[in-house]
């Protein structure tokens, strides 16, 4: 038997959701850091005073490249 290829158009509506929704980079506090510029120490302290929002899964703490992006164009100075 042939193998057939399908349109993902043509997949039920219950396979397609899954897929449908892009995935965000979710960064380390070292590496936000490094973009920022800044210490660790600082990362923590905007993620703990709700400025920055994060992930937290398990003792992990992750930023999205979405929250980031917020973060600076809400902090932008000029």
């Amino acid at each position: 038997m042939p193998h057939r290829t399908v349109n993902p158009a043509q997949r039920p509506a219950s396979e397609r959701s899954a897929h449908s929704r892009p995935l965000t980079k979710l960064r380390t506090i070292d590496e936000t850091a490094e973009l920022f510029n800044t210490s660790t120490r600082t990362v923590r302290r905007l993620i703990d005073s709700g400025a920055l929002p994060a992930h937290r899964l398990g003792r992990c703490v992750r930023i999205s490249d979405l929250d980031i992006a917020v973060f600076l164009a809400a902090n932008r100075s000029v």
